[in-house]
């Protein structure tokens, strides 16, 4: 599990790993996820939250609430998972065009409405996006945890920078985690919370930047 997780989180980080090493990866991860579906939930359930509550405590990606349509929206109202919801600390694109903008590229394709409100949950308990998952049948979990996942390691990398650390760090401690956990074996939760902490993106960033 620990080398699947390892592949594909390096696929997610260094941009110049060959497309065969990255479909290799994606397809190891979503394999695994078909396999043992309990422990995949566990793990991306736990690196979602984690990474969502690293954020800056007033990042409006922090606030997520459901719609009355059930479309998982934003504080100001716009709907969550969209190209546009990076341009409060990004430019728009020269061209309109995102996906030929090197900042917005990856989030050019909008989150489907399961991922989003599984980010919705991830926001509110890691508990409740686990169940998230769990509750997933046509396709598969990966297909609905992974752009979610990777929606947070973008949100993060706005205020990081490239080279964030703690993305690697939470995808690799969470395999042991979500094998703790599904063997209702105890696991170091206040460790995590430590490691949360001085992960932290500065409180006011998002201020300072917007």
């Amino acid at each position: 599990m620990s080398e699947t997780v390892l592949r594909w989180t390096i696929a997610r980080c260094d941009p110049l790993v060959t497309h065969a090493y990255r479909q290799a990866a994606e397809d190891g991860l979503r394999q695994l996820s078909a396999n043992d579906a309990e422990w995949f939930a566990a793990w991306a359930s736990g690196v979602l939250a984690d990474l969502v509550e690293t954020l800056d405590p007033e990042d409006p990606w922090r606030h997520t609430v459901i719609g009355d349509d059930g479309t998982v929206v934003l504080p100001d109202g716009s709907t969550f998972g969209t190209w546009h919801n990076a341009t409060d600390l990004l430019p728009l694109p020269a061209d309109g065009d995102p996906s030929l903008d090197v900042g917005l590229a990856g989030v050019a394709v909008s989150l489907g409405r399961p991922s989003a409100r599984l980010w919705f949950a991830a926001q509110t308990h890691r508990e409740s996006a686990m169940a998230e998952l769990l509750a997933v049948e046509v396709g598969g979990a990966y297909p609905v945890a992974a752009p979610a996942i990777e929606r947070a390691m973008f949100r993060r990398r706005v205020f990081v920078g490239q080279e964030d650390a703690y993305i690697p760090q939470a995808c690799l401690d969470w395999t042991l985690r979500a094998s703790r956990i599904v063997a209702n074996q105890p696991w170091d939760e206040a460790g995590a919370a430590r490691l949360r902490a001085g992960a932290r993106v500065e409180p006011g960033s998002w201020r300072l930047l917007a």
